[in-house]
């Protein structure tokens, strides 16, 4: 199988499982401590402008969208899809750190907002693949 691909798809295929395995384990990490990760968070966030009650479920959330991202990514399913959404909770993410003024946090988070753009942008699109293939062979 890696010897169908060439260097420019096996380098794809593996920064995306590299992405994958990123996001799983950020998640399933903190999903066992979940009180105290979503603590954690409303701690950081208690002299912001942003309400407990937008913190603590997105605080609860990030966690599972976390894994299911990464699990998507490591299997190649939905990547497009997944990716765009990632992208979203990176935004959301620097919106909050922004909030509290961490900006350290907004340097990091803007980083792996670029690596997902690269993703998303090198990403093949399966169903024009699938077009072209389907009108080359007309």
């Amino acid at each position: 199988m890696l010897s169908n691909l060439n260097n420019k798809m096996l380098a794809l295929h593996l920064f995306r499982i590299s992405f994958g395995i990123n996001y799983f384990f950020h998640g399933i990490v903190r999903i066992p401590d979940l009180d105290t990760f979503a603590e954690g968070l409303q701690n950081s966030f208690q002299n912001t402008a942003l309400p407990v009650f937008i913190i603590t479920p997105i605080a609860y959330m990030i966690p599972f969208i976390e894994t299911i991202i990464g699990l998507l990514l490591i299997l190649n399913i939905k990547t497009r899809e997944t990716l765009v959404a990632t992208m979203v909770l990176m935004n959301i993410l620097v919106i909050g750190s922004s909030f509290a003024q961490k900006w350290d946090l907004v340097g990091l988070q803007a980083t792996y907002i670029g690596f997902l753009f690269l993703l998303l942008y090198f990403t093949v699109d399966r169903q024009n693949s699938i077009q072209k293939i389907n009108s080359q062979h007309l």
